[in-house]
């Protein structure tokens, strides 16, 4: 692969251009689909080169996914076409200059590439098991588990190649209470190593979620405190602050955030980072997808914006340096996107927030979150799965409520407790939080 790489970016300059650049990507996925059995196993792998290429100001990218010389070169040929009928952009400078690659630890698991069938499903049938053992009344209706493995390889005219090995575990599972209703259940993780999935866990919360809100009801519309766990939170903060965070979306006049920095924009025990180098992160990577060094980047300290990610195209627009936080597919261009978002811990754990709730509403598991309005902050959320607190005790499962609000104006007026106990939805990582009011429309 490194080869080829360098074949096209030589093969380029040759050809008139003034830049170029070669990204290679080989990808293996490795899928197991399941209800209360294995239904489906499946190996799929993909291979493909994206050469961009720049004369002054005029750009060109074109892919392929047959990587023999002859079809490496016809790449760069079609790629050279393109960037000398393209018209100019004026904000182009160049490809990045600044390669490395940085230390990092955990983001590769070599067993995956050895792991035979047998125990991928003995894994998957331990979990299913283990949400019926002991006469439990479910059944599991769908489930998941895959692992993706991931090799880049980046080359531009300026450096060397640089390479870098990843690996994920993705699992997730269902379930369906077998009397009483149509109570469900749902639990996942996002791993980077085998032996950190816990395929037990996953299907013991499932089921008890299952079990849990078999007699859960709609309430009526109210205003109380809201106490959301970790994992909808984390769903939640990325959604609405990310977009927002981001250089691309500040550039196109599309951020809330556009002329916040340096500003309070939420409460000052609101701290966030965007770090590239997390040990086991899910999105830690020794450099980006432009060959960029990852690093840590302070978000908001103490509720004051202090930055936002930036590609190399969006940094050098601003005249200010990268944030290695590029991504891209390799028949697409770069663009910013959050590394491993984390926002720090308080020092109260769930079961305390509960006891020390008078009334309240725990969520515990949302659907149409997606549908909220970054830009303007309005969140609107459907609850599946809560609980109304009383006496700092969960009595009544409730389901098919609203909680609305502006979530930035809950970020920094509205924070009551910040919790111990951090998850970690995909690259999002963040623990439960607390919220003075918020609005629950129910019936």
């Amino acid at each position: 692969m490194t080869d080829l790489g360098e074949l096209a970016v030589k093969k380029a300059l040759k050809l008139g251009m003034d830049e170029a650049e070669a990204y290679i990507e080989r990808v293996k996925v490795i899928s197991a689909e399941h209800a209360d059995e294995i239904q489906s196993y499946k190996t799929v792998e993909s291979l493909g080169l994206g050469i961009r290429v720049a004369k002054g100001k005029k750009l060109g990218l074109h892919a392929t996914t047959i990587l023999t010389e002859k079809e490496v070169e016809a790449a760069v040929e079609k790629a050279v076409k393109i960037a000398n009928v393209t018209p100019e952009d004026p904000n182009w400078v160049g490809f990045n200059q600044k390669f490395g690659s940085t230390k990092v630890e955990g983001i590769y698991d070599k067993t995956l590439t050895t792991l035979e069938y047998d125990k991928i499903a003995d894994k998957i049938i331990q979990g299913i098991n283990y949400a019926t053992e002991n006469d439990r009344k479910v059944r599991v209706t769908r489930g998941s588990l895959s692992i993706i493995l991931v090799n880049n390889a980046i080359t531009n005219s300026y450096h060397d190649t640089v390479t870098r090995d990843e690996s994920m575990v993705n699992a997730y599972m269902m379930t369906k209470a077998v009397e009483g209703g149509d109570s469900t259940g749902f639990q996942s993780q996002q791993k980077r190593n085998w032996n950190e999935l816990d395929y037990q866990f996953i299907a013991d919360d499932a089921a008890e979620q299952a079990l849990k809100y078999v007699h859960s009801k709609t309430i009526e519309s109210t205003k109380l405190p809201v106490i959301m766990k970790n994992s909808v939170f984390g769903s939640i903060f990325g959604l609405m602050l990310g977009s927002n965070i981001n250089s691309e979306t500040n550039q196109k006049g599309r951020s809330t955030f556009a002329t916040k920095r340096d500003t309070q924009i939420a409460d000052e025990r609101i701290t966030c980072v965007d770090d590239g180098l997390m040990k086991n992160g899910f999105r830690t990577r020794p450099f980006d997808c432009e060959g960029h060094p990852l690093q840590k980047t302070p978000i908001i300290e103490k509720g004051i914006l202090k930055n936002f990610i930036y590609d190399n195209y969006r940094a050098q627009k601003e005249k200010v340096q990268s944030t290695g936080n590029a991504r891209r597919d390799y028949h697409a261009q770069p663009v910013p996107s959050l590394n491993n978002f984390i926002l720090s811990l308080g020092t109260t754990s769930l079961d305390d927030m509960i006891k020390d709730t008078k009334k309240g509403f725990l969520v515990e598991r949302t659907i149409g979150q997606w549908l909220s309005k970054p830009t303007s902050g309005q969140l609107n959320a459907t609850v599946t799965h809560g609980y109304l607190i009383e006496d700092g005790e969960l009595t009544q499962p409730v389901n098919n409520v609203i909680i609305a609000g502006n979530f930035f104006d809950l970020l920094q007026n509205k924070i009551d407790t910040i919790g111990n106990d951090q998850y970690n939805q995909g690259n999002i990582y963040t623990p439960s939080i607390k919220f003075s009011e918020m609005t629950i429309a129910g019936k």
